[in-house]
C-alpha cells in the first residue's frame, strides 16, 4: 500500500508568515491553484486514490476536495490530522516568535522541541504525536483489512506532515521542526505488513 501525505494549499496567513494551528483559515486562490495542479500532476503520473483522509480545517478540506478530482471517493475527516493547536500563539507572525522575548516558549517549538512547554491553551507533544500514532494504527488495520486498496491519500498540515514522518520512522523530536514543507507537497511511503518506509518526502507534482 502506498501512503501519499501533504501538506494543504496555500492561504493568505501563508503568505504573510502567520501562525495558523488550529484557526481556521480558508485557500487562498493561488492555494486552489496548487492544489488542482497537484492532482493534475499525480494523475499524469497515474496516482489516483482508494482512499482519501483529511484534517477537518477548511484549508485542508479544500486540498482534498481539488485532489480528489480524478478518484471521485468520499473523503474521510479525522480531527487527529488537524494541524497543532498553538493556543493564544495562533495568529502571531513568525517574525515576532523568533524575535520577540514574550514568545520565547512558542519559539521552542520550532527551535527547541526538546524544551517546549505548553502554553496558554496550546497543545503538548504527548497528546499530538499520540493522536497522529492513533492514525497511523488504523492506517495499518486498513492494509490487513482490505488488500484491494493501492493509494491512500492524507491532506493535513505542515505540524501534522512532520509528526507523521517522526512517527514512521521513529526519530528524535530535536530535529522536528526543521523540514520544510512546501504547500501541496507531497510525501509518499510504502506499507507492507506493517511496516512503514519513507519513498519521498516534499515532492512537487506542479
Amino acid at each position: 500500500m502506498n501512503i501519499f501525505f501533504m501538506r494543504h494549499g496555500e492561504t493568505s496567513w501563508n503568505t504573510v508568515k502567520r501562525l495558523q494551528g488550529t484557526t481556521d483559515i480558508p485557500l487562498n486562490q493561488n492555494g486552489i491553484e496548487l492544489a488542482k495542479k497537484t492532482a493534475a500532476g499525480m494523475y499524469q503520473q497515474g496516482i489516483t486514490f482508494q482512499r482519501i483522509y483529511s484534517s477537518p480545517l477548511i484549508r485542508a478540506k479544500q486540498t482534498a476536495e481539488q485532489m480528489n478530482a480524478f478518484s471521485n471517493i468520499e473523503i474521510i475527516e479525522d480531527s487527529r490530522i488537524s494541524e497543532f493547536c498553538f493556543g493564544k500563539g495562533e495568529g502571531v507572525l513568525f517574525k515576532d516568535i523568533i524575535e520577540d522575548p514574550k514568545y520565547a516558549k512558542l519559539k521552542a517549538w520550532f527551535k527547541d522541541p526538546e524544551h517546549y512547554e505548553p502554553f496558554e491553551g496550546s497543545e503538548s507533544f504527548q497528546h499530538f504525536f499520540g493522536r497522529i500514532s492513533s492514525f497511523l494504527d488504523d492506517i495499518k488495520l486498513l492494509e490487513k483489512q482490505d488488500k484491494k486498496i493501492q493509494n491512500v491519500l492524507i491532506v493535513c498540515h505542515g505540524g501534522v506532515t512532520r509528526g507523521i514522518l517522526k512517527v514512521m520512522l521513529n526519530l528524535s523530536i530535536k530535529h522536528f521542526a526543521e523540514l520544510q514543507i512546501p504547500n501541496c507537497s507531497i510525501n509518499c511511503a510504502t506499507l507492507n505488513e506493517g511496516t512503514f518506509q519513507i519513498q519521498y518526502t516534499a515532492k512537487v507534482f506542479q
